[in-house]
């Protein structure tokens, strides 16, 4: 599947950006042992899901504009009439490219429910196909429900750290949810592990 070599190489240089904001984290401690030092595992973890979200955005750019290219088929993908009618094939895959971006750019897909709408577009299943992959490479890992479970977990937590300052209300907004190094550490080797099951999911082709 050469036609994600690029997205999923932006994907892994955006994740190692955010093990270098746990590594900035473990020098902070050294200096400082203090919460503080926190905040720069809450920029991992946020870097994490970010790039994580942006990755999904790009491999559905991607699959469309190859599916549209190839006359193979998608659902509830409804490309408007006038790009139909332009002559230049190029200009006209580059306005299916613009049109898909465009229309999912306010969309979340790290949210599981959001993820599998957007798969389904191109693949039946789409939960059942990533949790066999997944298990391919982790055999002792979750099934399906427990996947879904963690991926809501982790979008939970963004949206506290993005949108509530990450502040625990139950002490007048004094204190923050905790933080640890191992929950980041874990949270960014699963969004990775998802993350290579998507290629391969999303290229099945609907029947």
């Amino acid at each position: 599947m050469d036609r994600f070599e690029n997205c999923i190489a932006a994907f892994e240089h955006s994740i190692s950006r955010a093990r270098e904001m746990i590594k900035l984290f473990d020098a902070l401690s050294l200096i400082r042992p203090t919460a503080v030092n926190d905040d720069a595992l809450r920029a991992a973890y946020f870097q994490a899901v970010s790039s994580f979200d942006y990755y999904v955005h790009e491999i559905v750019a991607i699959e469309a504009n190859y599916r549209f290219a190839n006359c193979i088929r998608t659902r509830n993908i409804h490309i408007p009439m006038e790009i139909y009618i332009i002559n230049d094939p190029e200009e006209r895959l580059n306005a299916v490219n613009a049109f898909v971006r465009e229309k999912n750019s306010y969309k979340a897909f790290v949210d599981p429910s959001k993820l599998a709408e957007i798969l389904s577009c191109f693949v039946e299943d789409p939960w059942e196909r990533i949790a066999s992959e997944y298990l391919i490479d982790q055999p002792e890992g979750p099934e399906k429900s427990g996947l879904k479970a963690q991926l809501k977990s982790i979008w939970s937590r963004r949206n506290k750290i993005a949108h509530e300052a990450d502040v625990n209300p139950t002490l007048s907004g004094v204190t923050l949810w905790p933080m640890e190094k191992s929950d980041t550490e874990m949270t960014i080797v699963f969004l990775v592990s998802i993350g290579r099951t998507l290629p391969t999911v999303i290229s099945a082709e609907l029947r």
